[in-house]
């Protein structure tokens, strides 16, 4: 599928990524399924040569004895292995001379289970750091070879770069758009060690170190212990800012923050690590034509001017609604005939999305931002119409606007699907959970449900990934409790439900009318031949 996602998903829940557990405004393919999936086009068969096949059989004498190994765990039938896999022959390659102490390594996920297992793989491809043979973290970085290659260097190699004269300096501005210099008398004391600790756990940008008087000064900096974000932005002219006193870690990390990013981004795939990974949690997206983002444009101009004023604290993102790339942001916030300028906020931790009422000028676009960042902004949520007969085959249709009357009503216990329409995983489930609805219908407490989650929305649903069930117990306490680690066969289900449901019933017992199939014999064998969603 080449539909974006974290739009799609963690924009409900797109641009990932990560795995885009996080939810990233990702691609709003993200979790597209596996018989979509097959549709992809193979990657050529021979251009990952480098890239260390691993089973359990040769896991210690691979992964165990090296001193670096990226690990990817995939599915054969997986459209994004498929995408991953000629970017991932690339880095392998590339990182043979870079990053010589350092593998790239793959694992069949669907043929070597118990090594999935063990490092708790629930989604293709999912990505593993190992330290030593040691699991030292998941990969959430980029997934194109030059960003594989720069985090792997970023990890295996020195914090920081050591740079004595300004030419050094102005070789690493060509590569990098943004540059962190640190000026020391000595590479040593107080506030250097805060500096290196930062940037051995920073990713996303280049640190330099200097002694170097020369290069200080072309960065701007004129004085020992002090720190400058130099950036070099396209379409920008070159400009540097300045940390001069009380730097500490936390310092830094609130400084770079502020200053590694454009004061506007265009909303694009070869953008979204950077919007989505920026450790700027909201954003702030202008949906307009190709003439408003002109920069002599009256809309740009506010924009931008918001911009300086809410530095670090929200990305500011620009969507070309004219363009293709535009598709994510107008289907994730029903912008379809919208008339432009359109000004959006989206918090992405909660999976929030506002819409700016009113006139588009520089008063109203820095109160909208403002409320964006204290919280003041009133959600938008999508919902279908509520439909006169819920029920389809047993199970009842939840929509946005029934949540509350329904999922929430304390007098009843309510198992919830929230499903897409184009998810193989969620394709799969439907025979079992019309099978799991008539197995219930006697039980007056219970109600099974679903709900499309790419149509409806409400703000004690939380969606990482479809299907995503839960289970809404009677009782004042309506906090979900999640399925998860089941196999979500018609015997999982049935029990998660025994085991949570808060008000006691009796399912009808085999060969009685209601109990599951139409003569009342329980079947369970339509189990899902994976239980692993597409990250």
């Amino acid at each position: 599928m080449s539909k974006w996602n974290f739009l799609a998903l963690t924009l409900g829940l797109l641009l990932v990524a990560a795995p885009f557990t996080k939810h990233q405004f990702a691609l709003a393919d993200e979790y597209e399924d596996d018989e979509e999936e097959d549709d992809a086009p193979a990657a050529p068969k021979d251009d990952d040569v480098d890239v260390v096949v691993v089973t359990v059989k040769n896991w210690d004498e691979t992964v165990k004895k090296s001193k670096f190994a990226l690990v990817e765990f995939y599915a054969p039938w997986c459209g994004h292995c498929k995408t991953l896999k000629p970017e991932y022959a690339k880095a392998a390659t590339a990182l043979k001379a870079a990053a010589p102490d350092a593998i790239l390594a793959k694992v069949d996920a669907t043929q070597e289970e118990s090594l999935a297992q063990k490092f708790g793989v629930q989604g293709y491809p999912t990505l593993k750091w190992f330290v030593d043979g040691e699991l030292a973290s998941d990969y959430n970085g980029p997934r194109d070879a030059d960003g594989i290659i720069g985090w792997i260097k970023k990890k295996t190699g020195p914090p920081a770069v050591t740079v004595e004269d300004a030419d050094k300096l102005k070789s690493l501005e060509a590569d990098a758009e943004v540059v962190v210099v640190g000026y020391f008398k000595a590479l040593e004391g107080e506030v250097y060690d805060a500096f290196k600790s930062y940037a051995a756990k920073t990713e996303d940008v280049v640190f330099a170190q200097t002694t170097s008087a020369d290069v200080a000064k072309a960065a701007g900096l004129d004085a020992h212990d002090t720190v400058a974000v130099v950036k070099n932005f396209p379409g920008e002219d070159r400009a540097t800012t300045t940390l001069a006193k009380d730097i500490d870690v936390d310092a830094l990390t609130a400084f770079v923050k502020s200053e590694k990013m454009p004061p506007t981004i265009e909303f694009n795939q070869k953008n979204s690590d950077k919007i989505f990974n920026s450790g700027i949690n909201k954003q702030l997206i202008l949906w307009t034509t190709a003439d408003d983002l002109k920069a002599d444009a009256e809309i740009m101009k506010v924009f931008r001017e918001a911009s300086k004023k809410f530095k670090g604290q929200l990305v500011f993102v620009t969507v070309n609604n004219e363009g293709d790339g535009a598709d994510p942001v107008t289907n994730f916030f029903g912008l379809k005939g919208a008339t432009s300028p359109v000004l959006l906020g989206f918090f992405m931790e909660k999976n929030k999305k506002f819409r700016m009422e009113g006139e588009f000028t520089a008063d109203n676009v820095a109160k909208f931002a403002e409320s964006v960042v204290d919280g003041t902004a009133q959600a938008v949520l999508k919902s279908e119409a509520i439909p006169e007969d819920p029920y389809e085959d047993g199970v009842y249709k939840i929509v946005g606007k029934t949540v509350e009357s329904v999922v929430l009503d304390d007098t009843k216990d309510v198992l919830l699907e929230v499903y897409a329409p184009w998810c193989g995983h969620c394709k799969k489930l439907e025979p079992i959970y019309k099978k799991l609805a008539k197995r219930f219908k006697k039980v007056e407490s219970v109600i099974i449900a679903k709900m499309d989650g790419t149509e409806n929305e409400h703000p004690e649903i939380e969606v990482k990934g479809f299907p995503t069930i839960m289970l809404f117990p009677a009782g004042g306490d309506r906090t979900p409790i999640p399925f998860e680690g089941g196999d979500r066969s018609l015997k999982s289900l049935t029990k998660f439900i025994k085991n949570n449901a808060k008000i006691p019933y009796e399912l009808p017992k085999k060969g009685s009318e209601g109990a599951d199939g139409e003569d009342g014999t329980s079947d369970d064998k339509d189990k899902p031949s994976s239980d692993k969603d597409e990250l």
